[in-house]
C-alpha cells in the first residue's frame, strides 16, 4: 500500500521480489544483486550499465557494486533493469479481495508492481477495512485506493436524478474526508455512468475540494469521450483549476469514427491549461479498441413487454440460484431473436434503441454506430474487423437493420467492441510528456475466456508495439510513463 517505487529485471523481477527473502542473512551485504544490467531508470534520462542492490522489498544501492555479496545474484547481462511499472487505472478491487487473484498475476507478469484501483466512480469509501483485509489474506502489487465518486452519490441520495441537499452533500464531504484520513489518494468519477452522470460540474468541485486538502488526485472517467471530448476535458480542467488538485483524464481516448482527429483538440486544451499551472494528466490503454461485449448488449427493449419484464426482473434477483437464472437469460436471448425477426416487433426495438431509455445505457443514442466494431463472430468471419457503420454503408441497409439480422442469425456469436479509436490518434497523445500507460483491466485467473487483452498486455504492448517496433517513443520515455511520471502524480 505504500509509496515506495519498486524495480523489476524485464517484465519479471517484480515476481522474483514478490516470492523474496523473509529474514535477511546477515553474512551477506544485501539480500539480493542484480548485476551487469542495462538501467532504465525511469527519469527519461540515457540508460546507463549498472547494478541494483536489494535488502528486503526496498533498494539499498544503484551503481557499480563490484566485490559486494548478496544471498542472490542475478546475472542480468542483456538485459534491462527498471522501476515496477505502476499502472493509473484499473479495476482491481474485487479480485484484489478474492483468492487466487489476490496475487493479481496477470499483472505482475506484466512488471506491474502497483496498481490504481477504485476507478470510474467506483471504489469503496470503507478503505481501512479494505485495507486490512488485503493485508490479512496477501496481495501481489501494491495498491493505490481511489474512492468513487458514484459510490459517495449512492450512500447519500441513493440513484436520483437530482441534485444533492445541503445535508446529502455534507455526507458525501464527510465520507469521502474519513476515507483520506484512512488513506485513499484520492477520488475518482464516471461521469457517462449513473449516478455519477446527475451531478453537476459544481456538485464535483464541492466533493472534490476534500481531495485538495489531503494533497490527493482527482482523476475522471469524464464526461464525453466521443463529439464532445473538448468540452469533457475542460471540465476535468475547470475542476483542477477551482480546486487546486492534480487531476487526470482517466483512458483518454477519443472513440467513434466519426469523431477522429478531435484528440488533437483535446491535448492542445491540456496542454494550453498546463501552461498556465494547471497540474493536469491524462492515461490510455495502448488498444484501439475498449471493452468487449456480445452485441445483444445494444439492443434496448421496451420495459412494459411482458414477455420480458419477469425475466429482466429474476435475472436481477441473486437470491434466485444462478442455473435457473442463466436458464432464464437464454430464454430471453431466444426472446429477443426471435423478436427482431418479427417486423412490428423490430421497429418497437429500433425505436427504444435509436431514442433511448434514461434510466438506461444507451449505448446506440450516446454513441452511434460508427462506435462498434466486429471483433468475434462464429458464423460470419469475413465480417471481423468492421465498423458497423461501413458495414451498413457496404450493404446499402441501415445500421439497425445490420445489427438486429446479425444477431437473429448469430444470436451471442457476434462480440464487438464499444468504442473505436484511430491509431494515429493514440499516438499523438503516446508522445505528449504528460501521457501515462494504464490498462483499464482487472485482478483476473488466466484463461479467463474472452477477457480483453489489456487485462494480460498493456504495459508489454506499449515496450513491443509501440517502442521496439513503430519506434513511437524511446525506451527511457516509455518507462518513465509506465513508472516516475505516475509516481510524482501520485507523490
Amino acid at each position: 500500500m505504500g509509496k515506495r517505487l519498486s524495480w523489476s529485471l524485464c517484465l519479471f523481477l517484480s515476481i522474483a521480489l514478490f516470492y523474496s527473502f523473509g529474514v535477511r542473512n546477515q553474512d551477506k551485504d544485501f539480500d539480493l544483486l542484480i548485476v551487469n544490467g542495462k538501467i532504465i531508470d525511469g527519469t527519461g534520462n540515457p540508460w546507463f550499465y549498472g547494478d541494483v542492490a536489494i535488502i528486503g522489498d526496498t533498494i539499498a544501492a544503484i551503481g557499480n557494486l563490484k566485490g559486494r555479496t548478496a544471498a542472490e545474484v542475478i546475472d542480468a547481462c542483456g538485459k534491462a533493469v527498471s522501476p515496477g511499472f505502476i499502472d493509473m487505472h484499473t479495476h482491481c478491487d474485487s479480485g484484489l479481495g478474492a483468492v487466487p487473484t489476490n496475487v493479481n498475476l496477470n499483472y505482475l507478469t506484466q512488471g506491474v508492481t502497483t496498481v490504481v484501483t477504485g476507478n470510474c466512480g467506483s471504489g469503496t469509501y470503507n478503505i481501512a477495512e479494505t485495507k486490512a483485509d488485503w493485508e490479512k489474506n496477501g496481495i501481489g502489487t501494491n495498491a493505490v485506493m481511489l474512492v468513487g465518486f458514484g459510490t459517495l452519490r449512492r450512500a447519500a441520495l441513493s440513484v436520483e436524478d437530482r441534485q444533492p441537499t445541503p445535508e446529502e452533500l455534507g455526507k458525501m464531504k464527510a465520507l469521502l474526508k474519513q476515507a483520506m484520513g484512512e488513506g485513499a489518494w484520492g477520488l475518482s468519477t464516471g461521469l457517462q455512468y449513473i449516478p455519477d452522470r446527475y451531478a453537476d460540474t459544481e456538485e464535483v468541485i464541492a466533493v472534490a475540494q476534500i481531495v485538495r486538502d489531503y494533497g490527493g488526485i482527482y482523476t475522471s472517467h469524464q464526461r464525453d469521450e466521443e463529439a464532445h471530448l473538448v468540452e469533457a476535458v475542460q471540465e476535468t480542467i475547470r475542476i483542477g483549476k477551482e480546486t487546486g488538485a492534480r487531476v487526470n483524464s482517466a483512458h483518454f481516448k477519443c472513440a467513434g469514427k466519426d469523431n477522429w482527429g478531435i484528440m488533437k483538440e483535446a491535448v492542445k486544451a491540456i496542454n494550453e491549461a498546463r501552461a498556465q499551472g494547471i497540474e493536469i494528466t491524462a492515461d490510455m490503454y495502448p488498444y484501439d479498441k475498449a471493452a468487449t461485449t456480445p452485441l445483444l448488449a445494444i439492443f434496448n427493449i421496451p420495459k412494459d413487454w411482458e414477455d420480458f419484464k419477469d425475466i429482466r426482473e429474476k435475472i436481477q434477483d441473486e437470491t434466485i440460484p444462478a442455473a435457473e437464472r442463466i436458464t432464464l437469460m437464454q430464454k430471453a436471448i431466444n426472446g429477443l431473436a426471435e423478436a427482431l425477426a418479427d417486423k412490428e416487433k423490430r421497429e418497437a426495438i429500433r425505436k427504444i434503441t435509436l431514442e433511448g431509455d434514461p434510466k438506461e445505457v444507451n449505448w446506440v443514442k450516446t454513441w452511434g454506430w460508427h462506435n462498434f466494431t466486429i471483433v468475434s463472430a462464429q458464423k460470419n468471419k469475413h465480417l471481423i474487423g468492421k465498423i458497423l457503420s461501413d458495414l451498413a454503408e457496404e450493404q446499402d441497409k441501415n445500421a439497425f437493420d445490420v445489427a438486429a439480422d446479425l444477431f437473429v442469425e448469430e444470436k451471442l456469436g457476434i462480440i464487438i467492441s464499444l468504442c473505436t479509436m484511430s491509431e494515429d490518434d493514440m499516438k499523438y497523445a503516446m508522445q505528449q510528456d504528460w501521457l501515462m500507460f494504464s490498462s483499464d483491466g482487472s485482478a483476473i485467473p488466466f484463461g479467463s475466456g474472452a477477457a480483453h487483452p489489456r487485462n494480460y498486455g498493456s504495459f508489454p504492448r506499449v515496450l513491443r508495439k509501440y517502442v521496439r517496433e513503430e519506434k513511437t517513443m524511446t525506451l527511457e520515455e516509455a518507462v518513465r510513463k509506465m513508472s516516475s511520471l505516475p509516481a510524482h502524480l501520485l507523490q
